[in-house]
């Protein structure tokens, strides 16, 4: 069901998602992205995630979550890693509400996200930038 983005206030939970890096995903994402960056090595046996295959799956989560209508546009992404990432490490993205208002007949919603292992460290944090139609 699409939020009701007219009474999100700035700090409301927007998303909550649990996701596990698994060998087959990271594989995906490499292949996809042509990543040859060499930071994951499958043959490793403590294979190391490509940071922005974290980014992706938690930004996926939330823009699913977010039930964004037809004209929206992502319009901005800030992204800071703050720690490697194993395959096969459970992650949860908590987002949050940072911003919303309308501007010119367009509704501005700033979304941030912190992504942390079970251990809660936090492996990244971002912001989000949409705009969706008034």
């Amino acid at each position: 069901m699409p939020l009701d983005y007219v009474n999100l206030s700035i700090g409301d939970a927007v998303s909550c998602r649990e996701f596990v890096l698994d060998l087959e995903t990271v594989s995906k994402y490499v292949a996809a992205v042509g990543d040859q960056s060499n930071i994951f090595e499958p043959a490793s046996a403590s294979p190391m995630a490509p940071p922005m295959a974290v980014g992706v799956l938690s930004l996926r989560g939330v823009l699913d979550d977010l039930g964004i209508p037809p004209g929206t546009l992502h319009a901005g992404q800030e992204m800071e890693f703050l720690d490697s990432v194993l395959v096969g490490e459970t992650l949860t993205c908590l987002a949050t509400i940072a911003q919303n208002s309308v501007r010119r007949g367009v509704r501005l919603v700033g979304v941030k996200m912190d992504v942390v292992r079970g251990d809660r460290t936090i492996v990244m944090r971002a912001k989000s930038m949409i705009m969706v139609p008034a």
